[in-house]
């Protein structure tokens, strides 16, 4: 008589396929409740590496373009303050003109109130400020002690008007090796290109058909209304350098919003889980479990004829 009993080499074999089958279908299950694909690095390296390149590209792209919007919004009300000079600078030339027509002192004088407003309104447009910083100083863009403000009257209503700002730009990095200028110096705005006191300067030119209405002087009112188109050329060029710099801007966030989908679909199709993929292998993977423990039970089961050949 022979004995017949469980190869031992079967069992710890079956034990073994057990455990294997245990552990993928409490990774498949883990897949199908997280979502993600691979519940650690080891599971995949090569789309772990990759999953976490697109992150790193996806999260340097997003703060590009947050970084593209501050420059906008920046931008933005540069522009509406330059288009608020334009305005005001054409009004002057309407009463430069209304000047140089006007038939007595007095009618030119009854004028210099209003240009005296436009001043005021000039000064707070040069003084603007956004998120507590001037967007007409330069780099000096939160002012000093001694100079709280970018351009101040030294002596209203027709003295010098003196800036304390600087010619600095500030830059903004909004993409891999690219930034943009945030500002426009406020002498470049508001001297022009000839500089304080030259035909460009529009605090000039209006100090300049003030004192000729005020004083009645025909000629000083015609060298303020011909400098005047000076102004308003070299405004119009700020405004469109401005916008300019906008739509530049607005363009590199489209790219920018299209790489971040283009990226966030590879990291997907890279992480996220193919749940119809998941589900089959879990089923079979339970049917492989229940088959390799009902083997495991009949194979220890023993008794009496067991042992019978």
């Amino acid at each position: 008589m022979s004995l017949r009993t469980p190869s031992t080499t079967q069992t710890r074999q079956a034990l073994l396929d057990l455990e294997r089958t245990n552990e993928r279908l409490a990774q498949n299950q883990a897949r199908i409740a997280s979502g993600n694909r691979l519940t650690s690095p080891g599971d995949d390296p090569t789309a772990a590496a990759s999953i976490l390149s697109f992150g790193n590209s996806i999260e340097a792209n997003t703060q590009y373009l947050k970084q593209a919007d501050t420059a906008i919004s920046f931008l933005k009300a540069s522009e509406d303050a330059v288009s608020g000079s334009i305005e005001h600078t054409m009004s002057l030339e309407e009463l430069a003109q209304r000047g140089l027509f006007a038939t007595t002192a007095a009618e030119r004088t009854a004028m210099a109130p209003q240009v005296d407003a436009i001043r005021t309104m000039l000064l707070g447009l040069a003084n603007t400020q956004v998120q507590g910083k001037f967007l007409f100083a330069g780099t000096q863009t939160l002012g000093t002690a001694a100079h709280p403000l970018p351009f101040q009257d030294a002596a209203p209503p027709a003295g010098p008007i003196n800036y304390w700002g600087d010619s600095g730009s500030i830059n903004l990095e909004v993409a891999t090796n690219t930034s943009v200028s945030t500002n426009i110096p406020g002498n470049t705005v508001f001297f022009g290109a000839g500089g304080q006191g030259s035909s460009t300067d529009i605090l000039q030119a209006v100090t300049d058909l003030r004192n000729g209405l005020t004083t009645n002087n025909t000629a000083l009112i015609q060298t303020a209304s011909t400098n005047l188109k000076a102004v308003l050329d070299n405004l119009n060029q700020m405004r469109a350098d401005l916008g300019g710099r906008q739509a530049g801007l607005l363009s590199l966030k489209d790219t920018l919003s299209g790489f971040n989908i283009t990226l966030q679909d590879m990291q997907n199709t890279q992480q996220s889980t193919d749940y119809p993929q998941a589900a089959t292998e879990y089923a079979q993977d339970q049917t492989i479990q229940a088959a390799t423990l009902s083997t495991l039970a009949k194979s220890n089961k023993t008794n009496l004829f067991d042992y019978i050949v």
